[in-house]
């Protein structure tokens, strides 16, 4: 036997087994990458619908822009010493930064109209504290035929703070078919300033993703809600440090309201609600 002639078909036989188990794991990679872009080219939307979550109202592509701020809040003592500056009526009083008061006379508040109703008594320098810087919050205010509370907050290039640090709260009674203010807290900021440039937020679309690879969206459950302010992350000494983040309202199957947030710059779930303090070195 022509042991060259063997040698060359053994040679044969190799390439012809190595090239058809390349194409093997080609073909086998190449439909992993598939199924993979597939993925990742699903639309959030169609995700949540094939699990029954219902979103009532459009979800936006749009990439919106925001800060690092910085701000300290007030303590109102210094305003409110200076009458030539502030004349507050009602009976008020301060502590641990959040003034509350209790209104002089009977203040009138239609919540059918609450937007026109808000901005008409923060033009009163009588009834509150530089009021022209709060803006009302439908999102975050609660009202029904009989009372509310209907919240405002200040804001920054046009993005509210949502957070105790910045908050004006008005409890609305009924009192002879008219609604009325019967008391209101407010907490204020001061000396907000931005620590970096402005950056690009994560959109509507992406902080949804998140929330649903992250398995905190349940199935069956409804978005009634999305929206964005900033939120204070960090308080070193008398200063707070606060981020844009999204807020996303769910009412879960069984009824009950869950509040979810992620950080609209790095697109992160916030699990824990404790700020932390740095103190004097």
């Amino acid at each position: 036997m022509d042991f060259r002639k063997i040698e060359w078909i053994f040679f044969l036989v190799f390439i012809g087994l190595n090239i058809f188990l390349f194409s093997i794991y080609w073909n086998n990679q190449h439909e992993q990458s598939l199924v993979t872009n597939s993925n990742q080219r699903e639309d959030i939307m169609h995700r949540l619908e094939n699990d029954e979550i219902q979103v009532k109202k459009a979800v936006s592509d749009e990439h919106r822009e925001g800060y690092y701020l910085s701000a300290e809040q007030d303590n109102f003592e210094s305003m409110l010493n200076a009458p030539a500056d502030q004349t507050l009526t009602g009976n008020w009083t301060i502590s641990d930064r959040v003034l509350t008061n209790l209104p002089n006379g009977e203040t009138e508040f239609d919540l059918k109209k609450a937007t026109s109703s808000f901005n008409r008594l923060m033009r009163d320098k009588e009834f509150i504290v530089e009021g022209t810087e709060y803006t009302y919050l439908p999102d975050i205010s609660k009202k029904d035929d009989e009372l509310g509370k209907i919240v405002g907050a200040q804001s920054y290039e046009g993005i509210p703070f949502i957070d105790e640090t910045s908050r004006l709260t008005l409890d609305i009674e009924k009192s002879d078919d008219q609604d009325r203010v019967s008391k209101y807290t407010q907490t204020r900021l001061k000396d907000i300033e931005p620590l970096r440039e402005k950056m690009t937020l994560a959109s509507e679309k992406e902080i949804l993703n998140t929330l649903y690879i992250n398995n905190n969206i349940p199935s069956k459950s409804t978005i009634t809600n999305i929206y964005l302010g900033y939120f204070r992350t960090l308080e070193v000494r008398e200063k707070n440090v606060y981020v844009p983040v999204w807020f996303v309202k769910i009412k879960t199957s069984d009824k009950t309201t869950q509040i979810e947030k992620v950080n609209a710059l790095n697109n992160q779930v916030i699990t824990n609600n404790l700020v932390p303090k740095v103190e004097n070195p």
